[in-house]
Parts: structure tokens; C-alpha cells; sequence
């Protein structure tokens, strides 16, 4: 408790103090005690030495010194009552202290206790956010470390070609795009029309195509001979463009590719844009 230390030092300081008056009367009782123990013993004075005394004069003398400590011994006891009195009075008001101390201790030691609990909620708080923080931050930190893993890790490889070089192709041929915008990589060859894979991993291929009027279209993407992705279109009456894509994980040295997939396959080919084939590495 709080209170134990100041507590046990005023009860330290008062007990030593009722020592000190007790030694203190009991030194003046040990000497009014002696004077009256002398005064009943005293012998009468040898006439030898001293011819005028008389027994009359020797009472009249010890008769005189009792008296004088009787009186000495009252005035005594009246001081001792005194202090009595006094000491019983600073008791109580040390007592009425001590009550007031008591209460004044405990509102503090609540006060204190209130003040810790809510200080630690804070406290609490405080690091419970700042380990959610902390969290989100390192989980954001770690995702930006991935992209930049992947961004320095992954080469570039990605190309686009367009151009056909028929417009009605026979089924199963290779749809050839002869002209190309970017081939990072060097993946695609535009004299065969096939991406051949340098770098093993995930790629996407995307293949946008038009119909002539009146005419259908089957084409299919092709990997390492299997058709992975195909797509029909029938035009009722006035030309139309399609779009399909795949992704797929190949191989080193694999090859992928459009193929037609019937002879019916008739490309409009108005635009030299609409046409086209072109690919990219997304993935390790």
C-alpha cells in the first residue's frame, strides 16, 4: 500500500516522543522519591559539632523539607497531568490526521489506478493500431516487392503482326501476318506465321479477325498442333470483326500459331489493320 511508510514513521515519531515524557517523569519521581527516602533517614546532628542545634530545631527543619517536596511533588504531578492531557489531545488530532490521510490516500491510490487503467487502454490502442499499420504496410511492401520481383525477373516478350497473306485460306493452313509492329523477343518469324518460345512460361495470344459479307470464318490457335482456342463467325449480310484469346504455359521451343480450320474461311481484309496475331510472356 501507499500509505504503509508515512504510517509507520508517525507511529515511530510518537512512540519515541511517550518514551521521552515517560523517562523524563520517571527521572523526576526517581528524585523527589530519593529526597523523601533521605529526609526520613537523616540522622540528627551531633550537638559535638554543633551546639545551638536542638531536637526541636532538627524537626522543624525535616518537618519544613517534606513539606517543601510534598509541594514539589504536587506541582509535579500537576505537570504530569498536563502533559496528559496534551498528549491525549495530539493523539487525537493525530488520529483525525491520520483519518484524513487514510481517505486522502485512497482517493489518490483510485485516482492513480483509474489514471494506469485508461493510460494502458491507450496505450493498448495505440500499439494495436500501430501493429495494424505496421501489417499493412509490410504486407503493401512485400506485394510492390513482387511486382518489382516479377517486372525485373520476366523479359520482355511480346509481338504483333498483321497482314494477311491470303484472303481465303484452305483448312488446316497456317494464317500468315507478314507485317509486324514490335516483336520483342524476335518471337515470331512472319515468313512461317508461327511464335516460336524462347522463354518458358505463361503467354496470352490474341487473335482479331474480320468477315466478309455473306461468309463465314473458322479459325482455331494452335499449340504444338492442338487447337486450344477456336472460333466460327457467319456474316448475314455486311462484313463483321471477331476477337478470341488463350493463355497458355509453354514450353521452351514450343510453337503457336492460327490456323484456318475450314475452306470456307473468307477474310475481309478491307483494313489493313483488322487482321492481326500477337502475343506476350505475362508469367514465369
Amino acid at each position: 500500500m501507499i500509505q504503509e511508510p508515512m504510517v509507520i514513521l508517525l507511529r515511530f515519531h510518537f512512540t519515541l516522543r511517550f518514551v521521552k515524557i515517560n523517562m523524563m517523569l520517571h527521572r523526576k519521581f526517581i528524585i523527589v522519591f530519593m529526597s523523601i527516602i533521605h529526609a526520613t533517614f537523616a540522622v540528627e546532628p551531633l550537638c559535638r559539632s554543633c551546639p545551638a542545634c536542638s531536637p526541636y530545631d532538627f524537626n522543624e527543619r525535616l518537618l519544613e523539607r517534606v513539606v517543601r517536596y510534598e509541594l514539589a511533588f504536587d506541582t509535579i504531578l500537576k505537570e504530569v497531568r498536563e502533559t496528559i492531557v496534551k498528549v491525549d489531545s495530539a493523539l487525537k488530532v493525530m488520529q483525525e490526521d491520520r483519518t484524513k490521510m487514510d481517505a486522502t490516500l485512497d482517493d489518490m491510490e483510485s485516482k492513480l489506478d483509474n489514471a494506469i487503467n485508461i493510460g494502458m487502454t491507450n496505450i493498448s490502442e495505440a500499439v494495436s493500431d500501430l501493429t495494424h499499420n505496421s501489417s499493412m504496410a509490410i504486407l503493401q511492401i512485400h506485394k510492390e516487392n513482387a511486382v518489382l520481383k516479377d517486372q525485373l525477373s520476366i523479359p520482355t516478350i511480346y509481338f504483333h503482326a498483321y497482314g494477311l497473306t491470303t484472303d481465303v485460306p484452305a483448312s488446316g493452313q497456317v494464317i500468315v501476318y507478314q507485317s509486324v509492329r514490335v516483336n520483342e523477343g524476335q518471337g515470331y518469324n512472319p515468313t512461317i506465321g508461327k511464335f516460336k518460345v524462347s522463354v518458358p512460361g505463361l503467354y496470352v495470344f490474341v487473335v482479331h479477325y474480320c468477315v466478309n459479307p455473306s461468309k463465314d470464318c473458322l479459325l482455331a490457335i494452335v499449340h504444338q498442333g492442338t487447337a486450344i482456342q477456336s472460333a466460327e463467325s457467319k456474316s448475314d449480310g455486311s462484313n463483321f470483326c471477331v476477337a478470341m484469346q488463350v493463355v497458355v504455359r509453354a514450353a521452351i521451343a514450343d510453337q503457336i500459331w492460327v490456323q484456318s480450320l475450314s475452306s470456307s474461311t473468307d477474310f475481309y481484309t478491307a483494313g489493313s489493320s483488322d487482321n492481326t496475331f500477337s502475343g506476350t510472356l505475362i508469367h514465369l
